[in-house]
């Protein structure tokens, strides 16, 4: 039997990416921000930023594939978890992507694939596997 913790809240697996983000504040800036992307999926990411992101709000960004082609993205903030060097990891979920920007991340996804040998990233800031315990009493 396959027990699944509380915590991992996934439908789809991610998988580590090596894409570039520009995300904007609003209203724009000239001179967006630029980080990365820790993992992806079709349903959201995991972005390194700056500054902290307001749980809950929505937020506009960029990403740019390995392929160099760009996706628009908007996504509510659903995780925020501060890292040393004054980064954050946020959790963003992603909201009504376009067919152009699905079929984009799809590609990346696959690329990922690849290059990890379809290894599932397992362990990042809010997913733990979860080990049955058993009593021997």
């Amino acid at each position: 039997m396959t027990l699944v913790s509380n915590r991992e809240r996934r439908i789809l697996p991610r998988f580590s990416v090596d894409c570039l983000i520009k995300y904007f504040y609003l209203p724009p800036s000239p001179h967006p921000p630029e980080t990365s992307v820790v993992n992806l999926s079709m349903l959201g990411a995991l972005i390194l930023v700056p500054d902290p992101l307001v749980l809950g709000s929505v937020i506009a960004f960029q990403i740019v594939t390995s392929e160099h082609k760009v996706i628009d993205a908007r996504a509510r903030v659903i995780h925020v978890q501060a890292e040393p060097h004054s980064f954050f990891r946020v959790g963003v979920q992603f909201l009504a992507l376009s067919a152009d920007a699905r079929m984009l991340i799809a590609r990346e996804l696959e690329f990922a694939r690849q290059r990890n040998s379809i290894s599932e990233v397992t362990h990042d800031a809010y997913s733990q596997p979860f080990q049955e315990q058993t009593s021997l009493a």
